[in-house]
């Protein structure tokens, strides 16, 4: 299969309509979580990530959201100067999602959800503390493509299923 693509009933991709809205990418300082614990930690920002941008529930519009890690070296993340891994976990969250998918308070509830999922796998003992910082990049109507085809945000609505916003589709 091919990662972000959207896939019809029988598996094979749906041509022109696969692209990875939304796409989160997760900083993390190496081995700050085992690999089961990175795996659930993936796994749960992908279930905030889609209630809170109402992402719709079949397969092929769940496939859209894209989430990644990416681990940081030990001594390579430095808080107020200081590495601070030793008693806490930054944790840098970019989320990119198309302009108009989400407004202020849908914005706010995504952080904090996103913010909750993380928190959500550090294991109760773990004395560490959990700072996340989460930037949300709205992409400009007409500026993300994905297999050299342009969307737009009517395209990403119909494609994701946004409960939200699907009566902007009939007047479209």
């Amino acid at each position: 299969m091919l990662p972000g693509a959207a896939f019809g009933s029988n598996g094979v991709p749906l041509r022109n309509r696969s692209i990875p809205m939304p796409n989160i990418t997760l900083i993390l300082p190496a081995n700050a979580f085992d690999a089961a614990t990175r795996q659930r930690l993936l796994q749960a920002v992908h279930g905030a990530a889609v209630r809170a941008s109402g992402l719709g529930a079949e397969p092929a519009q769940q496939r859209l959201c894209w989430v990644m890690l990416q681990e940081i070296a030990a001594g390579h993340w430095l808080c107020g100067g200081q590495d601070i891994g030793a008693h806490c976990i930054p944790c840098q969250v970019e989320v990119r999602i198309p302009h108009g998918v989400l407004d202020a308070r849908q914005r706010a509830d995504y952080a904090r959800q996103l913010h909750e999922a993380i928190a959500g796998c550090l294991r109760p003992e773990d004395p560490r503390v959990l700072l996340s910082s989460i930037v949300m990049t709205d992409i400009a109507d007409g500026h993300w493509a994905a297999n050299g085809r342009l969307w737009h945000l009517n395209d990403f609505v119909q494609a994701a299923g946004y409960a939200h916003l699907q009566s902007q589709l009939a007047s479209a």
